[in-house]
């Protein structure tokens, strides 16, 4: 309070030493309300601040843990795969892992084995005129009269006979001699026509030669085991190296060019034609091994590359008319415009994708509709047995019907569950159905045309064996030597035709003709 004393100047003076002092006091107040404002501002922007590194650090702990979620279920969607749901072949089933082989048999509730009233399977007894060696079997020193243990024993006149079937390797050598003549007219003096096959003074003949054909391409021995093995069956008097093998593979490959030609112009006529390829190696670089056919024509090719290039150069689905229909294992490049065909999907293939989805994404519709198309694939199985050409009408629409069902129904799983580990290929799957739903599904609606492309993985299947034991193919032109050879061969024993027997007509340079195998 200030104390006035009546003088008004020095009055003054104090209101304005005590207005001043008021003035500072205000400012001070004001700077401390603003330090603490900013005080405020800044720990409320360290709260800010903190929270976001918060939020962020449970965002990020959140990634983690989903990325380890879809790693877990990763490694225990591979540990699960096996033959039923992916391509993986049964000898790269993990140790302690029980082998998974798909099979479509149907169980008949049976006991195993033999029937009753089935007749017992049994060799026949070899015509007189037929038996060439005749062995006896007098009593040996060793052997006596069962009851009294006596040696002294006379023959009775009769006998009991049993009679076997084997196999004698023997080695033949035979002496080929050509004649000279002279001409009774012009006195020109010449040699009977020696044949083609017959290039070297001493040489192996065509039976040997066909020995070896067949082990390096059907039954895929290695070069070196091939040799052995006929060194082995002739005890050690012909023993052919593997240069020589090697030769005759590309030989006899060369003698079939003109074959394959001819047959690719029977199997373009075909309904249906079945393909497929496979990875192999030449070199160490991946390669490709080719199989066009169908029941009784196996056609190989072998490439550098599996590539679109490859298919023209084989020039068979080039010539496919719109009449025929091409089985196989979903290749869109099947569905390229310059194509004619008309294409048909491998359901197994199908199947195996719904049972893969099913083990990673453990959603239901998947299930169902492999276990729909194999109920439907067994009633058309029991429908042809009967003799009948096609389901009814009615069952086709109730098996369209159920697959809109499946569609929709996987659909809604796919999106209440958008993060699952395979949720991405589920979605694919779904897509795939409905875009070629007609080609999957043709079969229902006519019994002519398979559900599956078993035909040409059975085709492949010997081409797997040989990687397996030979590792790799020397260079393109060996694998397509292979391809020609098993050409040739499957060909013919898809017609009934020996191997042996083709191949030593091959070796003597007279193989089978398309038009041969085709006109029986």
């Amino acid at each position: 309070m200030i104390k006035y004393t009546g003088d008004l100047r020095c009055d003054f003076e104090k209101a304005t030493a005590e207005i001043t002092k008021l003035k500072d006091r205000i400012l001070g107040y004001q700077e401390q309300t603003a330090s603490l404002r900013a005080s405020v501002k800044s720990l409320k922007q360290s709260n800010d601040f903190h929270k976001k590194n918060y939020q962020e650090s449970l965002a990020e702990k959140d990634a983690i843990i989903k990325e380890l979620q879809n790693r877990l279920a990763h490694a225990e969607a591979l540990l699960n795969h096996d033959g039923s749901n992916t391509g993986t072949p049964t000898s790269q089933t993990p140790i302690n892992k029980n082998k998974v082989i798909p099979n479509s048999r149907r169980s008949s509730g049976r006991k195993k084995g033999g029937q009753p009233g089935h007749p017992k399977a049994a060799l026949e007894a070899p015509e007189e005129s037929e038996i060439t060696d005749t062995v006896g079997h007098p009593l040996q020193d060793d052997e006596c009269c069962p009851k009294c243990g006596l040696t002294d024993c006379a023959p009775t006149g009769e006998s009991e006979v049993k009679f076997e079937y084997d196999v004698r390797i023997k080695v033949v050598k035979i002496k080929h001699e050509f004649f000279y003549y002279e001409c009774s007219n012009c006195g020109t003096v010449f040699r009977s026509q020696i044949p083609p096959n017959l290039k070297e003074k001493v040489q192996y003949g065509s039976g040997l030669q066909a020995f070896a054909l067949s082990l390096t391409n059907t039954v895929n021995a290695a070069m070196n085991k091939a040799s052995m093995f006929l060194a082995g069956i002739t005890g050690g008097e012909l023993m052919p190296c593997e240069g020589y093998i090697a030769k005759l593979q590309a030989r006899a490959a060369n003698g079939l060019r003109q074959f394959r030609q001819d047959l690719k112009l029977v199997l373009i006529t075909r309904k249906i034609v079945y393909w497929d390829d496979t990875v192999i190696f030449i070199l160490a670089q991946r390669a490709c091994f080719r199989f066009y056919g169908d029941e009784s024509i196996a056609y190989y090719t072998a490439h550098a590359h599996k590539d679109m290039e490859s298919l023209d150069d084989d020039n068979v689905l080039n010539l496919l008319t719109s009449d025929t229909k091409t089985m196989h294992d979903h290749n869109t490049v099947n569905y390229n415009e310059k194509y004619s065909f008309e294409n048909i999907e491998c359901n197994q293939h199908l199947q195996r994708d719904c049972q893969k989805n099913t083990d990673d994404t453990c959603h239901q519709w998947s299930d169902d509709l492999k276990k729909h198309i194999s109920a439907t694939i067994k009633d058309r199985n029991d429908a042809i047995a009967r003799g009948e050409g096609s389901f009814s009408e009615a069952c086709i629409n109730e098996f369209h019907h159920k697959i809109d069902e499946y569609l929709k129904n996987g659909w809604s799983e796919n999106e209440s569950d958008p993060n699952n580990y395979g949720a991405s290929f589920e979605r694919t799957l779904l897509t795939r159905i409905a875009q070629y739903r007609r080609n999957y599904f043709l079969w229902v609606e006519d019994f002519s045309l398979p559900t599956t492309n078993n035909l040409s993985e059975r085709g492949l299947r010997g081409v797997k064996s040989h990687m397996k034991i030979s590792g790799q193919f020397e260079s393109e032109t060996a694998a397509d030597n292979h391809a020609l050879n098993r050409t040739y061969i499957e060909t013919c024993r898809r017609n009934g035709i020996n191997e042996i027997e083709a191949l030593q007509r091959l070796c003597e340079g007279n193989p089978y003709t398309v038009a041969e195998i085709f006109s029986v």
